[in-house]
C-alpha cells in the first residue's frame, strides 16, 4: 500500500493554544502495517480516556488512518474565537470544507455513549468565512446550560469523495454476543446518513468474531473489520463503537472510537457457547446441502419468508411448542401431500421446514421441486431448480416472492417471457416444450370449478371439519388423560380436513394471483381494476367486523359473538398468546371508529383485453370470468378454511393448556416444549410426576432458545459462509391498495387488545394473521409489517377495507419506521418514509 499521510497528536506549549495534529510520513495503511503506539505513548484501556478529540489523537499518533484533528475548547473560543480561527486556519490550510464536531465531556462515557445528543456540523467552509463561527455556535449551543468550559470542539477536514459510511460495533448491541455488526451506507456519499438515523438508506452486516476472510465477499467490508480489530487490539476493548467513512480508494478514515454505551451490562456467558456451536451449525448446512434421494439440485438455500414462510406464521424465535405444532400441522407433510394432489410432483418425505438453533427455516430446495409438475424429468427438473436457487441467491430481495420472482410454478401469460428473460436458453427445445406442457396442462386442471375440482373439494373438506365442530361444541374434557387423547385427536382433524384443504386452497389463491398480476403487466387490466376486483371480494373477516358492530350496538350477544370468533388468537401457534374469549371487554367494550370494509360488489370493469389475453395465451384455459370466478372462490376460500382449521388449533391448545394446570405445569413453561414430548405420556405414561418428567426436555428448550437469539443468522442462508458474514437483506415492502396517508406511528405486539389511540395511525406490527384482526375494528389508518407477502393475510385484509399497507418490509424498515414518531406511506407510489411529525 502507498504511503500514506496520518496525524500525529502533540500536546499543546504554555502559549495555550489550540490542540493540532501534524502530517507523519510513514505510515502504510491499517491493514497488515505495523502501528506503533508513537511517541511512547502505550496502548490500552487508558487509551479510551479523555473526549472524544483527545482519543482520535492518540490513534492518530499510533499510526491510525484519522483525518487531520484541531480541537480547542469552550472557553478558548469564548475569549478568543477569532484567534482559535487564525489557528484552524493555519492549521488545516488545504481544507475546502470542513466537519465542525462535538467533543463534550458529557459524551462517549463507559456508562452511557450519549450518542447523538450533541450537534456536529458537515460540509462547512473554513474561516474566516462567518458560517465557521455560526457552525461553532451551534454545537456549542447542543452542549446545553451543563456546557463546561474545558468542553471542546473538535474541526476536521471532510473527507472527500466518500465511497462508505456507517459505524462498527465490535459486539453486537443488545446482548454484546461475538459478532462484528457493521452499518453503512455505500449509496449517499454521505459521512452522518448512518450516525444520523437515515436507517432507510444504510444496510447492515453481522459478521461472527472468529471469521475467516474467505468467508467475505465484499474486500473493503474485510478492510473496515480489519482495521476495528486493530483498534481492539490498540485500545485491549472488544467493546468498541467506531464511526468511519472509506474514500474513492476504498482507504478506511477512522472518525470516532469509544466504548459502547452500557457494554459494561453485559454477561458474556454464552461467547463459549456460540462458538462452540457455530460450527455444529456449519455442519448442518453442510449436510443439508447434499441432496435426499428423490430431491433434485445439488444444493440448497433456507430462508424465513419463502414459501410456508414461518417468520410471518409462528415468528423469528418462537418457542418449541408452536414450531412443533407448525410442523405437524403444515411443514412435515402435509404440504407435500396437497400440491401433489392438484398435480404438482410427487415427492418422498421430506420436511419443507428446518431449525437452526430453534429458528424455523424453509428447505427452498425442496420448496422449488414441489412446485414441478408431474412427470417432469430429473434432467429438466434439476436443471430448473438450480437456476431458481441461483436467481434467489443473486436475487435476495425476492425471498418472500419466490412464488412470483423466481421459480415459474403455473403457466401465466407472462410464462414465455419470464422463462426468455430469467433463464434464456436453460433447457433444449424438446425438454422446454414437454415441462412447458406438462405445467399448461396442470394449469388448465387448476381453474376446474366443478363439485370434482380440486379447490371445490377442498372447500368440502373444510365445511365438514366445520360441521363436526359444530356437533362437538366446546366442552373440554375434566381428566389429565382425556385432555391429551382430545388434542391429539384435534391435531389429527384439523391435519386431514383443516392444514391439507387450505394448502390446496392457498395454491389455488396464488395460482390466481399470477393470473391477475400477469394481465396488469400485459395490459388486460389496469391496476384500478385489480384492486375494484379485490375489493369486492367478500371475506370472513367482513362477517367480523358486522358482528362487533352488532354486539355494540345491542343486536348481537356478546356470547354468540365469541362462540364463533372467540378461538382466535394473535399467535396461531403460541399458547401463550390470548384467544379473544379470554379478554372479550378489551375487544368488544366502547364504541371506537372502525375501519369499514368496502361494499363487496361484483367486478363490473371491461373484460374485452383479459378474454384475448387469456384466449391467446393459454387455449383450453379460463375465460376472463372464469378467471375472476376461480379468484374470489380461491381467495375468500382460503380466509375462510384458515378460519376454521385454527378453531381445531385454538382448542387443542387450551386442551394443553389445561392438562398443564392439572399437572402443575403452566403455559409458560408448556411453551419451551415440543409437542411429541406431550403427547408421548398417551402412549408411555411416565412414573413420576409430570414436572419432574418434563423438566429436562423444558430445560433444553430453554437452553437451545437462549443459544439461538445469541447466534445471529440471516434471513437467508445461501451457503456455510453465510454462518460467519450475514448481510441483513433488505426487502421490498408489498403495497396494498394505491392511498397515502402521514400518521402517527403505534407498535404494538397483539397481545393486548385495550391498547389505546389506534384510530387513524399507521400500525407497526411484525407478523399478523387471522388473531389480528381486532385491529380492524380500531380504526386504523395504515398498517406496517415485517413479515408477510402479497398474498398474505392481512394483505388480503388491508385491500378489502381500503387501508394503506406495506406488508413484508423487512427488519431494517420496520425498524426504523416502528421507532419513529410518524410516518408517510404512500401505497401508491410504493414507499414508506420515517418522520419525526406528522
Amino acid at each position: 500500500m502507498e504511503v500514506r499521510e496520518t496525524l500525529r497528536w502533540t500536546t499543546p506549549g504554555s502559549d495555550g493554544k489550540c490542540w493540532t495534529s501534524r502530517p507523519q510520513r510513514g505510515y502504510h495503511g491499517p491493514v497488515g502495517g505495523q502501528i506503533s503506539t508513537g511517541g511512547g505513548r502505550k496502548s490500552g484501556p487508558g487509551a479510551l480516556s479523555g473526549t472524544k478529540a483527545e482519543v482520535l489523537a492518540k490513534l492518530a499518533e499510533a499510526g491510525f488512518p484519522v483525518p487531520p484533528t484541531v480541537y480547542f475548547s469552550v472557553e478558548r473560543w469564548n475569549r478568543d474565537s477569532k484567534s482559535v480561527a487564525d489557528e484552524v486556519m493555519a492549521a488545516l490550510p488545504m481544507a475546502a470544507r470542513l466537519a465542525v464536531r462535538s467533543s463534550c465531556r458529557r459524551e462517549d462515557r463507559e456508562d452511557s455513549s450519549m450518542a447523538g445528543a450533541f450537534l456536529s456540523r458537515l460540509d462547512i467552509p473554513p474561516p474566516p468565512d462567518p458560517a465557521f463561527a455560526e457552525a461553532v455556535k451551534d454545537v456549542l449551543a447542543s452542549y446545553g446550560p451543563l456546557a463546561d468550559g474545558s468542553d471542546q470542539i473538535l474541526v476536521q477536514p471532510m473527507v472527500e469523495n466518500v465511497r462508505m459510511s456507517g459505524v462498527v460495533m465490535t459486539r453486537d448491541l443488545v446482548d454484546g454476543s461475538p459478532y462484528y455488526v457493521v452499518e453503512y451506507d455505500d449509496e449517499t456519499g454521505r459521512t452522518d446518513s448512518v450516525t444520523g438515523g437515515a436507517g432507510t438508506i444504510s444496510k447492515t452486516v453481522h459478521i461472527f468474531r472468529q471469521f475467516r476472510n474467505t468467508d467475505f465477499d465484499s474486500p473493503r467490508l474485510l478492510q473496515v473489520v480489519r482495521v476495528a480489530r486493530q483498534l481492539e487490539g490498540f485500545l485491549a476493548s472488544s467493546r468498541l463503537d467506531i464511526e468511519f467513512c472509506t474514500d474513492a480508494n476504498d482507504d478506511v478514515h477512522v472518525l470516532q472510537a469509544r466504548l459502547i454505551g452500557g457494554s459494561s451490562r453485559w454477561s458474556l456467558s454464552l461467547d463459549e457457547e456460540i462458538v462452540d456451536k457455530i460450527s455444529f451449525v456449519e455442519e448442518a448446512l453442510a449436510e443439508w446441502n447434499r441432496p435426499p434421494e428423490g430431491i433434485w439440485g445439488g444444493r440448497t438455500i433456507l430462508g424465513v419468508m419463502p414459501d410456508w414462510n414461518p417468520a410471518e406464521i409462528v415468528g423469528i424465535h418462537p418457542r418449541p411448542l408452536a414450531t412443533s405444532l407448525y410442523r405437524d400441522l403444515v411443514t412435515r407433510r402435509t404440504w407435500s401431500l396437497a400440491r401433489s394432489s392438484m398435480g404438482y410432483r410427487s415427492l418422498p418425505p421430506v420436511d419443507l421446514m428446518v431449525q437452526l438453533a430453534g429458528r424455523p427455516y424453509i428447505d427452498v430446495r425442496a420448496s422449488f421441486n414441489s412446485f414441478l409438475p408431474e412427470g417432469t424429468d430429473a434432467h429438466t427438473g434439476s436443471a430448473l431448480v438450480e437456476s431458481w436457487l441461483d436467481r434467489l441467491a443473486a436475487h435476495p430481495e425476492f425471498h418472500d416472492k419466490v412464488e412470483f420472482e423466481v421459480a415459474q410454478t403455473v403457466f401465466d401469460p407472462l410464462f414465455g417471457k419470464q422463462y426468455a428473460s430469467r433463464t434464456p436458453g436453460l433447457l433444449p427445445t424438446a425438454d422446454f416444450q414437454r415441462w412447458s406442457g406438462l405445467l399448461r396442462q396442470f394449469t388448465i386442471r387448476a381453474f376446474d370449478l366443478s363439485e370434482t375440482g380440486g379447490l371445490s373439494r377442498a372447500l368440502a373438506s373444510a365445511r365438514e371439519l366445520e360441521h363436526r365442530q359444530a356437533l362437538r361444541g366446546v366442552k373440554l374434557p375434566d381428566r389429565p388423560g382425556e385432555l391429551l387423547h382430545r388434542a391429539q385427536s384435534l391435531l389429527e382433524e384439523c391435519r386431514s380436513l383443516g392444514t391439507l384443504p387450505f394448502a390446496v386452497v392457498a395454491r389455488h389463491a396464488f395460482i390466481a394471483e399470477s393470473f391477475l398480476r400477469a394481465a396488469v403487466v400485459e395490459g388486460a387490466l389496469s391496476p384500478e381494476d385489480l384492486e375494484a376486483f379485490r375489493s369486492g371480494i367478500r371475506t370472513v373477516s367482513v362477517d367480523f367486523s358486522e358482528a362487533i358492530d352488532s354486539v355494540r350496538a345491542g343486536n348481537l350477544a356478546a356470547e354468540d359473538f365469541l362462540a364463533r370468533f372467540g378461538h382466535l388468537r394473535p399467535g396461531t401457534y403460541d399458547i401463550l398468546s390470548p384467544r379473544y374469549a379470554d379478554h372479550p371487554d378489551s375487544l368488544l367494550s366502547g364504541a371506537p371508529p372502525r375501519c369499514s370494509p368496502r361494499e363487496a360488489t361484483p367486478f363490473t370493469g371491461d373484460l374485452t383485453r383479459l378474454d384475448s389475453l387469456l384466449a391467446e395465451r393459454l387455449e383450453g384455459g379460463p375465460d376472463a370470468a372464469g378467471l375472476l370466478a376461480h379468484a374470489e372462490r380461491a381467495v375468500a376460500g382460503r380466509e375462510w378454511t384458515k378460519f376454521v382449521f385454527t378453531r381445531n388449533l385454538s382448542d387443542a391448545l387450551e386442551c394443553l393448556a389445561l392438562w398443564g394446570e392439572k399437572s402443575g405445569v403452566g403455559r409458560e413453561d408448556l411453551s419451551w416444549l415440543c409437542l411429541e414430548d406431550l403427547l408421548g405420556a398417551t402412549v408411555a405414561p411416565p412414573l413420576c410426576a409430570p414436572r419432574e418428567w418434563l423438566a429436562p426436555a423444558l430445560e433444553r428448550g430453554r437452553r437451545t432458545s437462549e443459544v439461538g437469539r445469541g447466534l445471529k443468522l440471516g434471513y437467508l442462508i445461501r451457503s456455510p459462509r453465510d454462518v460467519y458474514v450475514m448481510p441483513r437483506h433488505r426487502c421490498a415492502p408489498n403495497f396494498v391498495t394505491r392511498s397515502r396517508l402521514r400518521a402517527k406511528v403505534v407498535h404494538i405486539d397483539g397481545r393486548d387488545f385495550s391498547v389505546e389511540g389506534l384510530a387513524g395511525s399507521v400500525v407497526c406490527v411484525r407478523n399478523a394473521d387471522p388473531g389480528f384482526d381486532w385491529l380492524f375494528s380500531r380504526g386504523i389508518g395504515g398498517l406496517v409489517t415485517q413479515f408477510g407477502g402479497t398474498n398474505s393475510h392481512m394483505a388480503i385484509r388491508c385491500a378489502e377495507y381500503g387501508i394503506p399497507a406495506a406488508i413484508g418490509c423487512g427488519e431494517q424498515l420496520f425498524e426504523s419506521i416502528r421507532r419513529s414518531p410518524a410516518c408517510e406511506l404512500d401505497a401508491g407510489g410504493k414507499r414508506l418514509l420515517p418522520l419525526e411529525a406528522t
